[in-house]
């Protein structure tokens, strides 16, 4: 079979491949079909750009030796924007007698950069035993689909920057409006439960104080219901003051009790003292989807049912206050 016969293949996985551990593990997959390593490593930058993490092994496991020589051998390659092998001659003698212990059991690793559009992916490392070296043509196509990987790398890690743009709230980091509408459509007939939760203060801390004061209780509440979130919920800032807790597969008592766990924990919930002294704590509504019925719909009754709290908790500090 020719090289770009194989080749085409892999390359058609990478591009099938959407979220980046998918991608991930197209680089890893394809690049045994192009080469039969022993062992493989990616390595790439940290969302930062800065240090290398291993963010795929696959193949034999390494000792600590290959482990070291692995990353030693992926910075390299970064750094020179060239193929780095244990072939290589190196000016240190004990390194170079360490190289060749490795070699003469009939290993080899390989260090391949990865660059798309003019900036460092990372580096793809490869263990190989008993095949001292790579021909022409079969490391030429480990060279193009290093080149490919590089590519398909960088766009997922865009594709998911724009995601997280496009369905995170970046006050709180919680998810936002589109994002937890975008689940009522995927989960439309399941069966959910809504909290739809307000509290109280914003305007008064916005008023009297500063907005910066208000976005800093705007985090400190998502903070407080993203350290409450259990498995199986999805906390959205539905915009203002207002969150919701979407809940699945749950039963109405189970949102009532849930409603009011959350009520209480963030009336006690830590803030600065100019701030603490004008927030009213939270009103928390509930509603389950019904059948038939949209998320939509639940969720105007779960904040009826918060409005309804809301008063009753007004009235009760009112009355509170008198005595």
């Amino acid at each position: 079979m020719g090289e770009s016969a194989v080749l085409v293949p892999v390359v058609q996985m990478l591009v099938l491949a959407r979220e980046l551990d998918d991608v991930r593990q197209a680089v890893g997959h394809g690049a045994r079909i192009l080469t039969r390593y022993e062992s493989v490593t990616l390595f790439e930058h940290g969302a930062d750009g800065g240090g290398l993490e291993a963010t795929l092994r696959g193949g034999a496991a390494l000792g600590p030796f290959a482990t070291g020589l692995e990353a030693r051998l992926a910075e390299k390659a970064i750094k020179t924007a060239m193929t780095v092998s244990t072939l290589d001659r190196v000016g240190d003698a004990r390194d170079q007698a360490e190289l060749d212990e490795y070699t003469d059991g009939g290993r080899l690793c390989l260090a391949r950069p990865l660059r798309a559009y003019g900036e460092s992916v990372g580096a793809l490392v490869v263990h190989f035993v008993g095949r001292p070296v790579l021909d022409d043509a079969e490391f030429d196509g480990l060279r193009r689909f290093c080149e490919f990987s590089a590519a398909a790398l960088s766009n997922a890690r865009v594709r998911a920057e724009l995601d997280a743009y496009a369905y995170t709230d970046h006050l709180t980091g919680l998810a936002n409006r589109r994002r937890l509408e975008g689940e009522f459509s995927r989960l439309a007939g399941s069966r959910l439960a809504l909290l739809l939760v307000d509290f109280d203060g914003l305007k008064a801390v916005n008023d009297t104080l500063t907005y910066d004061d208000g976005d800093q209780l705007i985090a400190a509440v998502g903070g407080a219901l993203a350290a409450l979130a259990r498995p199986g919920e999805l906390v959205a800032r539905y915009g203002g003051d207002e969150f919701v807790v979407m809940i699945e597969g749950v039963a109405s008592a189970y949102a009532r009790d849930r409603a009011d766990e959350i009520t209480s924990v963030l009336d006690r919930v830590k803030l600065p003292p100019a701030i603490a002294a004008l927030f009213r704590g939270a009103s928390v509504g509930w509603a389950t989807v019904e059948a038939g019925e949209s998320a939509l719909a639940a969720l105007s009754r779960a904040a009826a049912e918060m409005r309804s709290r809301k008063r009753r908790r007004k009235t009760d500090r009112e009355a509170h206050l008198e005595v």
